[in-house]
């Protein structure tokens, strides 16, 4: 490390050590950081795969009901109702800050219905055709719990590797230089105190050689 641009003054020891100070008590707040998103993220992460084995089950029997109407009552019948129920849905999506990282979230209610709630008639369809809308709206609406999760877990995984990147950058390089050139600055001060202390030493003993060479001046 070349030390040809750094000024060996007392000022810049003294902006050095204040600079390691900072750093360090920069890697403090930075690890406390990362350590509280790594838990959220193992969290949120364990939450996720319970949904996920839950939205597996509900795509079996999504799956296994369609699967029913359609041997009960026929494709085209099922598929009249997919043409009579259809609706907009009303999502909402929200954030919450962590740490100051905004995770957005997904709501949507009333997602599920009851058979009286679809726009037609019991009596012109089947029990078993409802059961298979109903099994593929509930898997709609694990589908959206389990997609902000992904995301959120995405985000939390990005910043906690900027976080350890920046610890490693302050940790491994940063203060290692500031140390470095805090040795080199301390080196050439004590050098150049020394100089002085024997520089002065030699003017007193000039000085006292003088004056000695006065006083037998004087004597004689």
């Amino acid at each position: 490390m070349s030390m040809e641009n750094i000024k060996p003054t007392r000022m810049n020891l003294l902006n050095r050590r204040g600079q390691i100070k900072l750093a360090t008590d920069g890697l403090v707040i930075l690890r406390g950081k990362r350590e509280a998103l790594l838990k959220e993220l193992v969290r949120r992460a364990t939450l996720l795969l319970n949904k996920q084995a839950k939205m597996q089950r509900r795509a079996h029997e999504a799956n296994a009901a369609l699967a029913m109407a359609r041997a009960v009552r026929g494709t085209p019948e099922v598929g009249s109702l997919v043409g009579a129920g259809q609706r907009s849905l009303q999502v909402a999506i929200n954030f919450e800050s962590i740490w100051g990282l905004s995770l957005g979230t997904i709501s949507c209610s009333g997602l599920v219905r009851e058979p009286d709630e679809r726009g037609v008639s019991r009596i012109d369809y089947s029990t078993h055709v409802f059961d298979a809308a109903a099994s593929a709206e509930m898997l709609v609406e694990q589908l959206l719990e389990c997609a902000p999760l992904e995301m959120q877990i995405k985000t939390l995984g990005e910043e906690v590797r900027r976080l350890g990147r920046r610890i490693n950058a302050i940790d491994e390089y940063l203060i290692p230089r500031l140390r470095t050139e805090i040795d080199f600055i301390t080196r050439v001060l004590d050098e150049r105190e020394r100089e002085e202390r024997f520089r002065l030493k030699r003017v007193k003993r000039k000085k006292n050689r003088d004056t000695e060479e006065d006083l037998q001046d004087a004597v004689e």
